[in-house]
């Protein structure tokens, strides 16, 4: 006898108290896993915003090394991106020019948060996450 037909065939009020046991369990689960799949393609779009906001800046410091016009240029990048991307999550971006391999690079720390299922109780005050790049001219 199958799990299935037996639970058909309960008349006592344990069927009850299993669903109400199982189904908020089961609820949690599915939206969980949706909620979790959607933060985790915000963390790659972020990811590679912030790659494109490198690559876009760091062409502005060839020879002269123009740090402001480097920074402006990945900040319009950026802002650009954050405008086409429909419910896009609340972020903070920071612009720096850093040293690597002996040659200026432009760095770009995107920090992005959304709200969680349950008004931000899984987890505690929603989800955050980070795109960080950096990208010097070879």
């Amino acid at each position: 006898m199958t799990d299935t037909a037996r639970l058909l065939r309960e008349s006592g009020g344990s069927l009850a108290l299993r669903f109400a046991f199982l189904g908020p369990a089961v609820f949690l689960l599915v939206v969980g896993g949706v909620d979790l799949l959607a933060v985790n393609r915000s963390q790659d779009r972020l990811q590679s915003i912030a790659d494109g906001a490198a690559a876009a800046g760091v062409q502005t410091l060839g020879s002269k090394a123009d740090p402001a016009a480097a920074r402006g240029r990945a900040q319009a990048f950026v802002a650009e991106r954050m405008r086409q991307w429909p419910a896009a999550p609340d972020y903070e971006a920071r612009y720096e020019i850093v040293e690597q391999s002996g040659r200026p690079a432009l760095r770009v720390v995107l920090r992005g948060h959304r709200q969680s299922f349950l008004a931000n109780m899984l987890p505690p005050g929603g989800w955050h996450f980070v795109g960080d790049a950096s990208a010097n001219l070879a």
